[in-house]
């Protein structure tokens, strides 16, 4: 490839713009080369640059590549050619590698077959928390012990499991789908939302800050229009949803690293603390559960925590490396 077509073709492939065989071009390039992918690499840079304005990337694009490589089936021989209709939804196969912030992202065994599917997964570790871009363009941070999953041939339509702040972008052709285990579902144009949805948990709790939400339950009845102010909280086996008034800043505090709750019992604090610190509690039953907390954390310590909560509840607690036992007094 001769070195002034190569620049526009990256252009034209920057810019989505590309046919299916050009994109095949472009793919079978970058794979071909580790100096291949570095020139690549400075040519999305300066891409990035002249559109900062638009779109802004955090993303060490070294790195994700190495971890989708890690992941890829090794071609041998002839490298099948990969037709790119699903990647040019979320700015083509590369840039999928380029929306990957952390955690990681792997491909089904149709990738390079059928494709029939090419699942994306994000991951938050315990006691971390993680800001990501979506191959659309809109933020997610996710809160610890958090799972965000999309398929490349549709992704305005996610899964999760866990808590995470959604920052839309506003796509009235294509609403953005957010799934959860529970059957229930929010659906949104274009919007800025808290959704909780841990494993474990009764309900699953939707908390509007601006735009519009569809809440659906299960079979995708529609049970409810969220407006700004508005916190849903969808009880999982009753199929019910309840919608009240509340101060939403409150519910996604934790994405700027500060966690704020209002009487609340020891048995629902609990798993809070655990993602919040990265820790295992092991937590005496016979401590009263009818004792009520309400604080909020900033830079304190888990055993500052602790101690504060000590001041309105009787118990001892031993601290050893991340194991947590907490018992009555």
């Amino acid at each position: 490839m001769e070195e002034s077509i190569r620049i526009n073709l990256i252009h034209k492939f920057l810019n989505k713009e590309t046919s299916e065989s050009e994109t095949a071009e472009i793919l079978n390039w970058v794979s071909a080369s580790e100096e291949n992918r570095e020139e690549f690499r400075k040519a999305h840079e300066i891409f990035q640059l002249s559109k900062r304005n638009q779109f802004q990337s955090e993303i060490d694009i070294d790195m994700a590549w190495n971890k989708l490589n890690s992941r890829m089936p090794q071609l041998k021989d002839k490298p099948k050619i990969v037709y790119l209709d699903i990647f040019r939804k979320v700015a083509a196969a590369v840039l999928i590698v380029l929306a990957v912030g952390f955690g990681s992202i792997w491909t089904n065994d149709y990738f390079f077959g059928g494709l029939k599917s090419a699942i994306i997964q994000f991951e938050a570790p315990k006691g971390e928390k993680s800001k990501i871009v979506l191959a659309d363009g809109s933020l997610v941070w996710l809160n610890s012990q958090t799972i965000l999953k999309y398929d490349a041939l549709n992704p305005r339509k996610v899964s999760i499991v866990g808590e995470a702040y959604f920052e839309v972008k506003t796509d009235r052709a294509n609403p953005f789908e957010v799934s959860t285990a529970s059957g229930m579902k929010v659906k949104v144009t274009g919007t800025k939302f808290n959704l909780r949805n841990f494993t474990g948990e009764s309900c699953v709790e939707t908390t509007l800050d601006e735009g519009e939400v569809i809440i659906e339950g299960i079979n995708s009845e529609q049970l409810t229009v969220l407006k700004p102010g508005q916190q849903a909280r969808y009880d999982i086996q009753s199929n019910r949803l309840n919608v009240s008034e509340v101060s939403t800043e409150i519910y996604s505090l934790w994405k700027n690293n500060e966690l704020r709750f209002a009487d609340i019992s020891f048995s629902e604090l609990i798993p809070r603390i655990e993602r919040w610190y990265g820790v295992s509690i092991e937590f005496d039953s016979g401590i009263s559960n009818k004792d009520r907390f309400t604080m909020t954390i900033k830079t304190e310590s888990l055993r500052e925590l602790l101690n504060m909560m000590k001041l309105t509840s009787k118990f001892n607690y031993d601290i050893n490396g991340a194991q947590i036992t907490i018992h009555a007094k």
